[in-house]
């Protein structure tokens, strides 16, 4: 298995819940463990996520527009 693909797999077995909004990928993205190992390479939602989701969060729009920005900013140094 591939290292992407097993980061992938713990990330989303450390945090996505069927049960609340959003897939598996947009909770992951949101995801404010930044103690974690994984955060800076942590799989991120490639579409935008729903006010819905990010209300549920408790994340502004505001706030995720700077989360995008700083995420685009790291793939980009990538």
């Amino acid at each position: 298995m591939s290292l992407r693909k097993c980061i992938n797999e713990k990330c989303r077995d450390c945090i996505y819940d069927s049960i609340v909004p959003g897939t598996w990928r947009q909770q992951v993205t949101l995801c404010s463990v930044k103690s974690c190992a994984l955060y800076d390479v942590r799989p991120k939602s490639t579409r935008p996520i729903p006010e819905s989701v990010l209300s549920y969060y408790g994340v502004d729009l505001a706030e995720y527009q700077a989360l995008i920005t700083s995420l685009i900013g790291a793939d980009d140094n990538e």
